[in-house]
């Protein structure tokens, strides 16, 4: 099988069956490449044999390993900063965009942390700039530089309205009138965004542009309280509810420095 090599801007060497045709165009011509069969256990793509879990619903991969070798080899680990590293994931969905069926471009960097000597990359779907959620994409880099598999939650036919019906306050009115059904009408909001909602149902993905709205409890100070939000999606078209789901506190986040748990009582 043949290798090539792709040098990075800082001088990384990233290397890979076929890197430098697949991404850049600096190998020669690429072989005819096979067909990757949705559904199969293990595909083929130029030569290089892969095993692959899918989503039974959009037909997106959910995790790809390599068989007997490695989807990418990052040279120069060690000394590459966070942006450096963030571009691996625009190599590596270029490599396998077949496979993933989105571009990269549509990836946007969620997270790049080091530990271990390892990084740790995650990207969000978004599209026409719009965040997907509940989507990602994410790998690791290990020490020697080698990322030997992925994981994905991937929506290649995302779609959704270039703009809403209602106006944001329409969409906030709605969600309040679902929270007095839920008795939690004292929320106030304390985020809010635009997304792509993909509602799963019936055996397939329907998507909406959604107004998401999260509630906190603004009377809520005890600091033993661990749920107390919730979370209201809105269908920017229909005015329907989408989702409701609670909001927990990050572990720890809201406990003051000589803060004790209180003594049983007995």
């Amino acid at each position: 099988m043949s290798r090539c090599s792709v040098v990075t801007r800082r001088g990384a060497v990233v290397a890979g069956a076929l890197a430098g045709a697949l991404i850049l165009g600096v190998c020669g011509s690429v072989p005819a490449s096979e067909d990757v069969v949705v559904g199969a256990p293990r595909v083929t793509m130029d030569g290089q044999a892969l095993d692959v879990t899918w989503d039974e619903i959009t037909n997106a991969p959910l995790t790809v390993s390599a068989v007997g070798s490695d989807l990418l080899v990052v040279r120069g680990i060690d000394g590459m900063e966070r942006g450096e590293v963030q571009d691996m994931g625009t190599l590596l969905v270029k490599k396998y965009r077949r496979l993933l069926r989105v571009r990269p471009e549509h990836l946007v960097l969620n997270k790049a942390e080091k530990t271990g000597g390892s990084w740790y990359v995650s990207y969000r779907q978004t599209f026409r700039g719009i965040a997907v959620y509940d989507s990602s994409l994410g790998f690791s880099i290990d020490p020697e530089g080698r990322v030997r598999s992925l994981g994905a939650i991937l929506y290649p036919d995302a779609r959704a309205p270039a703009v809403s019906r209602l106006d944001r306050d329409q969409a906030l009115k709605i969600a309040r009138a679902k929270l007095r059904e839920t008795g939690e009408s004292d929320h106030e909001v304390s985020a809010e965004s635009v997304a792509i909602y993909p509602e799963r149902r019936a055996g397939a993905v329907e998507y909406h542009r959604a107004y998401i709205f999260n509630f906190f409890d603004r009377k809520d100070t005890h600091p033993g309280s661990v749920a107390n939000g919730r979370a209201v999606f809105v269908d920017g078209r229909t005015g329907r509810i989408l989702k409701t789901k609670p909001l927990f506190k990050p572990l720890g986040c809201c406990l003051p420095p000589d803060w004790k748990p209180e003594e049983p009582k007995h």
